[in-house]
């Protein structure tokens, strides 16, 4: 307990000198970050067509490659995905029936985060119906490992981060198969992120709700998905705007995560044991 103490106020006193070194600047940045993720999908009732499955998980992951766009200044930042043109769903046939896969949180919106203020605005999506989460920014317990590497051209340090986690998983069955073989059901996870950061910028931001190292977070990796920072532009001559979302109904995140699990027990419900059906992979934080 001394020591996780003692950690946290070496990275509190770091920052704090940091922001009062530059605080007369105007210190922003914009940083483009890539995802790829690499997802274990099992579907029952393929008849055994291990094809299927592996079409199904190229698909997956190569949707899940995608580009965003951090924007920041001192203690605040915007989190956004890049659009992209290729908008297709992956798909494959199944014992007759056709199941169909919709990626990622659903709004493309804006994730504001204010280190200063510790809270957080997300613009979310559940079925076409928008959804403002404003809550306290999520607490990480960081322990630095001491291990170094360059990303690019800064040099970065290791730091990781564990929890045990209780998610929902959606089991969904197709074909000529009972439903109430489909269900919901918990499990839970033991998770560790592994984050690289660089105290070259000296700020406490990071990809998605990430935040809280003496060092802007080059590198997340949370054991599925991989986000790794491809450029930086530090006091661009154009300036950086952060506009804070507004958009959708305003609710915490305990409320917004029942809402999720509310919605997809009504979907397994609608489409168990028809075939086939559409239904919703995340990878979590926000999004």
């Amino acid at each position: 307990m001394k020591n996780k103490g003692f950690s946290k106020f070496i990275v509190l006193a770091f920052l704090l000198l940091q922001a009062s070194v530059l605080s007369a600047q105007n210190f922003q940045g914009i940083a483009t970050y890539h995802s790829a993720a690499k997802l274990n999908i099992q579907f029952a009732g393929a008849d055994g067509n291990d094809a299927i499955t592996e079409d199904l998980r190229k698909q997956l992951n190569k949707q899940s490659q995608k580009e965003y766009s951090l924007k920041f200044n001192l203690t605040e930042s915007t989190w956004k995905e890049v659009e992209s043109l290729d908008g297709d769903q992956p798909s494959a046939a199944s014992g007759g029936g056709n199941v169909v896969i919709r990626m990622g949180g659903g709004s493309n919106g804006t994730l504001y985060k204010n280190t200063a203020e510790g809270r957080v605005q997300d613009e979310q999506n559940i079925f076409g119906k928008p959804f403002l989460v404003k809550d306290d920014l999520v607490s990480y317990e960081w322990k630095l490992t001491g291990e170094t590497k360059k990303i690019g051209s800064y040099n970065c340090q290791k730091a990781v981060y564990e929890r045990t986690v209780t998610r929902r998983a959606f089991t969904m069955m197709t074909g000529d198969v009972e439903e109430e073989e489909s269900k919901m059901k918990e499990v839970q996870d033991t998770l560790t992120v592994t984050a690289w950061f660089t105290p070259d910028i000296p700020v406490s931001h990071g990809p998605r709700d990430y935040w809280g190292l003496p060092g802007l977070i080059l590198e997340v990796n949370d054991g599925t998905t991989t986000l790794v920072c491809s450029k930086v532009v530090l006091n661009p001559e154009e300036g950086v705007e952060l506009v804070m979302p507004t958009k959708g109904k305003v609710v915490n995140r305990k409320e917004f995560a029942k809402i999720q699990e509310e919605k997809m027990e009504e979907m397994m419900k609608k489409y168990s044991g028809n075939g086939g059906g559409t239904f919703r992979i995340g990878n979590g934080g926000g999004q």
